[in-house]
């Protein structure tokens, strides 16, 4: 019994011993395992405050300046705050207005050839019948015109846009001068009739130098537009003349081209609204003028 219990408390302080030992000399090991890993976890929480911290040259502007290594994609572009939609124009070859040429030519000519005929006698009777004209010279050659100018402004053509703009204004007041109450005719009424005459004459030699302006600006234009403005300025000269030197003679003459400038306008808004698209040809203008090219200096190319 002896032996057996010395032998078993030996072989369990041999065991414990055992145990003792292991533990002791496996401490200093755990001990720098649990350091270094606690030192990796501070490091890993600081590596992304010192991310922040350091201020990155970065362009939001596109396309994007990546500044990071390849195979990163570069930062999305910061939160823009709303903002109002602007309405913008489009430009002219984008927008729906059809071209109006044909509407100012074909109310001017209708209004230009009734007036004409009136002027010089051809119905009924000569300086007779102008109170007719008022309704149409108000809205067709007036309002229709100016509206025609207008488009054709906002088409981009300025040269059509003054002409049709600046006549439809004249028609527009020519036609409220003739409206019992405005105080137009009660004016003439109590002027002079050569202050009247003279007057009048002033008046159509002012438009005569606008038409003249507008007739050097078609001189390479085709034929038809260039005997539309020249039967126009000679109406206004012979016009002027003969209202300022009591002629009737001359006043006739201008009423004669007159009603051929009117015919010219309808033919030029025939010419327009008449194609191969629906007729069986394209009116002839009578173009005569080849422009030279011009170099375009930015693209290289003949325009």
């Amino acid at each position: 019994m002896t032996d057996t219990g010395t032998r078993r408390s030996a072989s369990s302080g041999g065991s414990g011993s055992g145990r003792g030992v292991s533990s002791t000399h496996s401490s200093p090991a755990a001990a720098q395992e649990q350091n270094g890993e606690k030192a990796y976890n501070e490091q890993q929480q600081q590596q992304p405050q010192q991310q922040q911290q350091q201020p990155q040259n970065v362009s939001f502007a596109y396309p994007y300046n990546n500044p990071y290594p390849f195979g990163m994609p570069p930062p999305a572009p910061p939160a823009m705050a709303p903002q109002e939609l602007q309405l913008i124009a489009p430009p002219p070859q984008f927008r729906r207005f059809g071209n109006a040429a044909a509407l100012g030519l074909i109310t001017f000519g209708i209004c230009t050839v009734q007036e004409s005929m009136m002027q010089a006698g051809m119905s009924v009777g000569y300086g007779h019948g102008y109170g007719a004209m008022t309704a149409q010279s108000i809205a067709v050659a007036g309002i229709a015109q100016l509206l025609a100018g207008l488009w054709q402004i906002a088409n981009g053509d300025t040269f059509e846009g003054a002409a049709f703009t600046s006549f439809g204004a004249s028609w527009l007041a020519k036609g409220l001068g003739q409206v019992p109450g405005i105080g137009v005719i009660a004016f003439q009424a109590a002027e002079a009739p050569d202050v009247v005459r003279k007057q009048n004459g002033i008046v159509g030699l002012a438009w005569s130098i606008w038409v003249f302006i507008l007739l050097a600006g078609n001189v390479k234009s085709h034929v038809a537009n260039i005997v539309l403005f020249f039967t126009l300025n000679m109406q206004l000269d012979f016009s002027c003349a003969g209202s300022w030197l009591d002629h009737e003679r001359l006043t006739k003459a201008g009423g004669w081209f007159g009603f051929f400038c009117g015919l010219s306008a309808m033919y030029n808004a025939a010419a327009i609204l008449l194609n191969e698209e629906n007729f069986w040809f394209n009116l002839p203008v009578g173009n005569w003028y080849t422009p030279t090219p011009i170099e375009d200096e930015e693209a290289g190319v003949y325009a």
